[in-house]
This record gives structure tokens, sequence and C-alpha cells, in this order.
């Protein structure tokens, strides 16, 4: 009986140690980004082959256009709160409905200008060729593709997955 709980001990025992092992091996990168006094930047260090000064100048970059970016968030998350306080109201289009539409569209538009301007700063921080992969990169993660509401009226075969804005 002694030799089957030490059999069993010693199996939990190993399997633990070794899936604790894979783990830490694993999750190495993950934790050594994490580690980075911008973790959200690193993964661009090893992305686009930067040098730490490229890096640090993408940081400045990105701690200043931060709070600007969260503020034109704010104005269109409060935009999007009184289009539907109006909704709640009519079943017709009002001039206030319109009005808000309007300025609704103008704040996303001037959202997308500032972000692509800070997109194209960051891009030459970079080395010619990775700021052109950045901007290509940048470019298919962001509202910056050209796909809005158009893209929900295409056929299915043209467009079968759903896209993600930035807003």
């Amino acid at each position: 009986m002694k030799r089957v709980a030490l059999i069993l001990f010693l199996g939990v025992f190993v399997s633990t140690a070794a899936f604790s092992g894979f783990y830490y091996l694993g999750t190495a990168r993950a934790r050594a980004l994490m580690s980075q006094p911008q973790p959200e930047l690193a993964w661009l260090k090893r992305e686009f082959h930067l040098s730490d000064a490229e890096l640090v100048r993408i940081t400045t970059l990105h701690e200043a256009y931060l709070p600007h970016c969260a503020e034109r968030c704010q104005r269109i998350a409060e935009q999007n709160e009184r289009l539907g306080q109006l909704l709640t109201q009519t079943s017709v289009l009002t001039p206030e409905i319109q009005n808000l539409l309007t300025e609704r569209a103008k704040t996303r538009a001037d959202c997308e200008a500032e972000m692509l301007k800070h997109f194209l700063e960051v891009s030459r921080t970079m080395p010619a060729e990775q700021g052109r992969r950045y901007l290509e990169w940048v470019e298919q993660q962001t509202c910056l593709n050209g796909q809005g509401m158009e893209a929900n009226h295409q056929p299915q075969s043209v467009n079968p997955m759903p896209v993600h804005h930035h807003h």
C-alpha cells in the first residue's frame, strides 16, 4: 500500500513539476514584455526590430497621444448616449437628432484624423521599411481600413467576417 501511495505521489509531483516548467518556459516572452516600462508597446520593439532609442521616442509619442484619444472617445460615448436618449423619445428623425448625427460624424472623423497623424508620426520614428510595415499593420487593425457601416451591406461572399472598429 505504501508503494502505491509513493508511486502516486511521485506521479503527481513529476506531473506538477513538468506542467510548471512548461508553463514557465511558455510564458517567458509574455512575462518579459509585461516587465517593460510600457508593456503595451513592448511588442512593437520585437515585431518591428526597433532599437531602445526608437522605442523611447514611440513611448513619448504614445504617452502624449493617449489623453487626447481618451477625451475624443469620451465625447463619442457621450454623443452615443445622447443619441440613445433622443431615440427613446421619438420615432422620427428630428433636427436635433440630425445635428447630433452630424456632430458625432465630425467627432469620429477628427478622431480618425488624429489617429492617422499619430500612426504616421510613429512610423517616422522607425527605419523606413519597418515604418511601412507598421502603417500596413495599423491600417488593417483599425478603422482606417475603410470598412465602416458600408461593410455591413456587402454580400456575404465579399465580406464573410464581421468588422470590428476602434470606436
